[in-house]
């Protein structure tokens, strides 16, 4: 039966603690201090590691940019990595952009351009509703036993 956490998994969390740490606080470039770490992915034999990340910037351009900092830091990121992992290998760092957040705040705004004003009052009414009924039937039971 497999471990549910394994080591690949205890690995690429402690990545992802100290990869988030040295951006934030010891990569002192200005184009990456509002990335964030999503998440990372390490390969089974522990000799390659994606670091996914994500950026408040909407602008392509700048996200670019940001990346080929990160990239450029890489070799940076692995000795401070292995002096914090204590690993026998330290992972080879690649950096990906993660366009989750990006993609989820479009939907996110596509779908409150699409109820409008007038359906979202609809639906908070049939919220109420619900709740209203639900007392209504709980203080029908209340008495029906008294």
């Amino acid at each position: 039966m497999p471990k549910s956490y394994g080591r690949n998994e205890r690995i690429a969390a402690s990545i992802q603690r100290e990869a988030a740490h040295v951006i934030s606080t010891e990569i002192k470039d200005p184009r990456v201090s509002l990335a964030t770490v999503t998440e990372v992915n390490v390969s089974p034999d522990l000799r390659n590691a994606t670091i996914y990340v994500s950026f408040m910037s909407d602008d392509d351009a700048k996200v670019k940019e940001a990346m080929q900092v990160l990239n450029k830091a890489a070799g940076f990121m692995r000795s401070t990595l292995a002096s914090r992992l204590k690993m026998r290998y330290t992972p080879n760092i690649t950096f990906e952009y993660d366009s989750l957040v990006k993609e989820s705040m479009k939907l996110d705004a596509l779908i409150a351009k699409g109820l409008g004003p007038k359906e979202e009052r609809t639906m908070a009414e049939a919220d109420t509703d619900t709740d209203a009924d639900v007392d209504v039937d709980s203080d029908a039971e209340d008495s029906a036993k008294n």
